[in-house]
């Protein structure tokens, strides 16, 4: 062999081994929307599904490295003139991981009823879901979020969640919060629950933890208490032994501590109004309901989690 021809053939070799691989095509993707108009006996009902894309990166828990996610949104309602808010609505979401590569695979997908839906950044980080369900008739808005990264549903709150973090832990993170009776509820979480005062949560980036309904006293009307107790709740965490409620709250004493069992001295508080609090201790991560401190007559009963 001469040695252009040898030479030629080491080149062309070496190039095999050392360029990188072509990357993909651009991702891309498209969806309609559609809007359906309906006129009889004066009345006019409106069928409306509103198609949208969004892309969000997130940090998974114990990776320095970003997840990109593509979402494909859905939401769809039909509203009447002769009726207060959407007769039906509903939000769906799909998504895909877009890899370094440029390629696309699937991820979770879920769906609930609710009137809007957004990617929520909780305490930084994008990796949830929020569908919003507006309060009528004077009831609260119901927010329930959902894990991005599995595509479970997390809890369903008014207003917004407490979020404790251990700090130098790779992204360790909890949520809590409460949904009470008097919120949006045409899921109907409270059918079984009918004397509840609200449920509590608590979760973790991609599953349920824990959940529990709250009860009045016995003998007290159900009407009766909701009229003293009825207001949105407040919500956060704060280091056992005192010190105010923080709606994102450090646990610095588990500082860089990568074992959820020790996420403990801290306390779960939710108020009411002054006169009705709820304070629960989160003893080696779970909401110890045992030894929660509760207005007199209240009771804390555990719930399987969904």
């Amino acid at each position: 062999m001469s040695a252009r021809l040898l030479l030629t053939a080491s080149l062309a070799g070496l190039l095999c081994f050392s360029l990188p691989a072509l990357a993909q095509g651009p991702v891309s993707d498209s969806a309609t929307s559609e809007v359906k108009i309906i006129v009889k006996d004066g009345v006019f009902e409106v069928d409306t599904t509103n198609r949208r894309f969004t892309v969000v990166q997130y940090w998974p828990e114990g990776s320095a490295d970003f997840v990109h996610m593509l979402l494909k949104e859905e939401m769809a309602s039909v509203e009447r003139d002769d009726s207060e808010g959407p007769v039906k609505s509903s939000v769906a979401v799909s998504t895909w991981k877009i890899g370094a590569d440029g390629s696309r695979k699937p991820g979770p997908s879920f769906n609930l009823t609710g009137d809007s839906g957004a990617p929520a950044g909780l305490a930084g980080n994008d990796a949830f879901y929020r569908i919003i369900e507006y309060g009528c008739c004077g009831a609260l808005d119901r927010s329930t979020f959902f894990s991005l990264e599995s595509g479970k549903l997390l809890l369903a709150v008014s207003g917004e969640p407490a979020t404790l973090e251990v700090p130098n832990s790779e992204g360790i993170m909890r949520e809590a919060g409460v949904l009470p009776s008097w919120a949006a509820d045409r899921d109907t979480s409270f059918l079984k629950f009918p004397d509840a005062i609200a449920i509590v949560t608590y979760a973790d980036r991609t599953h349920m933890l824990q959940r529990a309904v709250l009860k009045g006293p016995a003998g007290k009307s159900y009407d009766d208490l909701l009229n003293d107790i009825m207001s949105e709740p407040v919500v956060g965490f704060h280091k056992a032994g005192g010190g105010d409620a923080e709606a994102q709250f450090t646990l610095w004493s588990a500082d860089g501590k990568k074992d959820p069992a020790k996420i403990t001295d801290a306390v779960f508080s939710i108020v009411f109004t002054p006169d009705y609090k709820v304070e629960i201790p989160v003893v080696a991560d779970k909401l110890d309901f045992a030894h929660a401190t509760l207005p007199k007559g209240f009771t804390l009963e555990a719930l399987p989690v969904n």
